[in-house]
C-alpha cells in the first residue's frame, strides 16, 4: 500500500507535507513522522484541534530543526489527541488513530499517530510528547518502542505547551540502535554526554507494581526469564504510588489550564468534550494547592532516587490494559485516560526516563508493553539496559 491508502485505513497522519534535510547528517536515510504539536515552518500544525485548524508556523520546533540539520527527512505531522491532552487519541480533527494490530481498536495517545506510522513501517522514526505516558501507553498499545527520556533534556522550544514542567520530547521506533542515535542527534553538545556510561557487571532490577491485572502477570513471566541473568529484587515506592498520580494530574492540569485559559473562556465549544471537561476542571485548581503539588512532588523524587541506591533499572507493566475498542472509548475518554496512564504517570512526575518495549501479545494478537524506568538523567544507562533486556526477552518480535 501507498502510504495514503494505509493512511486511510489506519489516520496516523493529520497532514503529509515532505520536508527535506538541510544537509546530510547523522539522521541521513531515516524519515520521521512528527507529532502535530511540534511547530513547523510553512507546514500547517493542528494540535488535533479545531481551534488551530488553519495555523501555519513561521518557525520550526526545536526538534525539527535538529532533525533537519542533521540528515532527517520529514513525511509529515501525525496524528495526536486534542492538545496532546488525552491517552486514547479518539478526539482529534482528523478522526481516531487506529491501532495496526486492529484498526477497530485505539492506538493509545496521545502520541498515537507516530506510534501507528512506526507500526506500518510509514516512516522509520515517530517524534511526539510524554506529559504522563503519552509516548509509552501507543508505544505497548502499538507493539513499537517509545522512549521519554529525563524531562529537560531535549528542549521543548516550539512545541506547543500541556504541562511547561512535565512536558517531554519521546521517540519511537522499532530499533532501538535508530532510536538511541536519534536521541543522541536530539541533545544539546553539553548533554550529549548524558549516554555515555558503564553498566555493572552484574545488573540489579527491581520489580515495581505487582498485582493480578495482566500487566503484573506479563511482569512476573518477564521476571522469571531475567532472574536467569540478573539481580531481581521487589521494590517498594510508596508514596509514589499512593500520591504520584493525583501531584501529578494537579500540576499537569493546572499549567494546560493556565495556557488554554483565554480559549476555554471565551469559545469553549470549539474543543472536544473530554479536552474541555480536563481544561475547566483545572480552572477551579486553586494555587495553594498547585503549590503543595509541586513540593510534594520534590518528596516524591527523594523517594524514587533513593530505591536505585539497590537497583540499576525498575521495571514494571506499561499499561494495565490492551487496547480497547474505538467504540468502547468514545464519550468515556476521561474514564479510560486515567486506566491509561495510572502506570505511565508515576514515572513522569519525577521526571524519570522511561522506555517501554513490546514483549508479548493477549490472546487476541494486541500487544503488550513492558516498561523500564531509571534514575533521572541516567539516559545512556536505560538505553542500554533496555537494550540488554530487549535482546533477551523481544528481539525475535520487533524488526
Amino acid at each position: 500500500m501507498t502510504l495514503e491508502e494505509l493512511n486511510s485505513k489506519y489516520n496516523a497522519f493529520i497532514t503529509f507535507h515532505e520536508i527535506n534535510p538541510i544537509r546530510e547528517g547523522q539522521l541521513t536515510g531515516l524519515t520521521f513522522g512528527i507529532k502535530d504539536i511540534f511547530l513547523t515552518k510553512g507546514v500547517r500544525t493542528t494540535a488535533g484541534s479545531r481551534i488551530l485548524k488553519d495555523y501555519v508556523p513561521s518557525e520550526n520546533a526545536y526538534v525539527v530543526d535538529q532533525i533537519l540539520r542533521n540528515g532527517g527527512k520529514i513525511l509529515g505531522k501525525t496524528n495526536t489527541h486534542e492538545f496532546a491532552l488525552g491517552a486514547t487519541n479518539t478526539s482529534s480533527i482528523a478522526g481516531p488513530a487506529k491501532n495496526p494490530y486492529d484498526p477497530s481498536r485505539i492506538s493509545g495517545g496521545s502520541s498515537g499517530g507516530s506510534a501507528v506510522a512506526v507500526a506500518l513501517d510509514m516512516v522509520d522514526v515517530g517524534i511526539g510528547s510524554d506529559t504522563g505516558g503519552s509516548i509509552r501507553i501507543p508505544a505497548s498499545l502499538c507493539g513499537v518502542i517509545g522512549f521519554k527520556p529525563t524531562t529537560g533534556l531535549i528542549p521543548t522550544d516550539g512545541v506547543i505547551p500541556f504541562s511547561w514542567s512535565m512536558d517531554t520530547v519521546g521517540i519511537m521506533s522499532k530499533s532501538l540502535d535508530k532510536l538511541t542515535k536519534v536521541f543522541t542527534s536530539l541533545l544539546p553538545q553539553e548533554k550529549k554526554r548524558i549516554v555515555v556510561s558503564q553498566l555493572p557487571s552484574k545488573l540489579k532490577i527491581g520489580a515495581f507494581l505487582f498485582g493480578e491485572d495482566d500487566g503484573s502477570l506479563l511482569l512476573k513471566t518477564a521476571l522469571a526469564k531475567l532472574s536467569s541473568e540478573f539481580d531481581v529484587k521487589s521494590v517498594n515506592l510508596n508514596m509514589l504510588t499512593y500520591f504520584g498520580g493525583h501531584i501529578r494530574q494537579t500540576i499537569a492540569v493546572a499549567e494546560a489550564s493556565s495556557y488554554h485559559r483565554e480559549w476555554i473562556t471565551s469559545q469553549p465549544g470549539l474543543y472536544f468534550e473530554d479536552t474541555k471537561k480536563i481544561l475547566m476542571s483545572g480552572l477551579n485548581i486553586s494555587a495553594v494547592d498547585y503549590i503543595d503539588a509541586m513540593r510534594a512532588r520534590r518528596s516524591l523524587l527523594e523517594e524514587y532516587v533513593k530505591a536505585f541506591k539497590d537497583v540499576d533499572a525498575i521495571i514494571s507493566p506499561t499499561t494495565k490494559i490492551v487496547a480497547p475498542k474505538i467504540d468502547e472509548v468514545k464519550g468515556r475518554e476521561v474514564d479510560f485516560r486515567f486506566q491509561l496512564i495510572s502506570n505511565t504517570e508515576l514515572f513522569s512526575v519525577v521526571g524519570a526516563p522511561s522506555i517501554s518495549i513490546p514483549v508479548a501479545k493477549d490472546e487476541n494478537g494486541l500487544p503488550i508493553g513492558l516498561m523500564i524506568s531509571g534514575e533521572p538523567f541516567s539516559d545512556g544507562k536505560l538505553l542500554k539496559i533496555a537494550s540488554l533486556l530487549f535482546d533477551m526477552l523481544v528481539s525475535k518480535q520487533v524488526s
